[in-house]
């Protein structure tokens, strides 16, 4: 079929003919008119402080997933955005399942967007953890900007490394050079 077949006048009327008056409630011009400005207004203002508070989270972790990204070095943890966001995802998770299928999918789309932005930006922060454990845990500066999740991930992180090390080929040389801790002549940390 030609794309102008798919969209000329006829064909058209023929797709959107289940969508016909018929299917919906018959108001008379007036009351529909009312009705409408009333669920305008209550829906916005109900959802006018959601709204807000949506777009500046959402906002606020976009901006930090990309300075994250860029940055050589771990950043603050945005943890009030990151919860707020999660917040958000329950909210349109509860919003779609009473929604109709067009709007559950532009909807579900939402949801994916933001479950994207804040798996990206926990996923750039711990492949910096996971690069840089031993000096984040060392740096009261990067301790203080690290989630607790986080600390205790390097944690974990830093005895597993150091374990495999050990096994891995520190316990065959010679106990004088098993150190992981030395000094090196130029005073640097090895």
């Amino acid at each position: 079929m030609d794309t102008d077949d798919l969209y000329s006048g006829a064909n058209l009327d023929s797709q959107l003919d289940h969508y016909s008056e018929a299917t919906y409630p018959a108001y008379p011009p007036a009351q529909a008119a009312e009705d409408s400005d009333e669920q305008m207004e209550t829906s916005s203002e109900a959802s006018q402080d959601h709204e807000d508070s949506e777009e500046d989270d959402v906002g606020i972790l976009t901006r930090a997933w990309m300075n994250e990204r860029n940055a050589p070095e771990i950043l603050a943890y945005e943890g009030a955005a990151l919860e707020n966001s999660m917040e958000l995802v329950d909210y349109q998770r509860q919003k779609m399942q009473g929604a109709a299928t067009f709007v559950g999918n532009i909807l579900q789309m939402d949801v994916d967007r933001v479950r994207f932005l804040v798996r990206s930006y926990l996923r750039a922060r711990l492949v910096k953890i996971e690069m840089h454990a031993k000096h984040y845990l060392a740096e009261p500066t990067y301790r203080e900007r690290l989630s607790q999740a986080e600390l205790e991930y390097a944690r974990g992180f830093v005895e597993l490394d150091v374990g495999h090390v050990r096994r891995s080929f520190l316990d065959q040389l010679p106990p004088h050079l098993r150190g992981l801790d030395e000094v090196g002549g130029e005073g640097l940390d090895m």
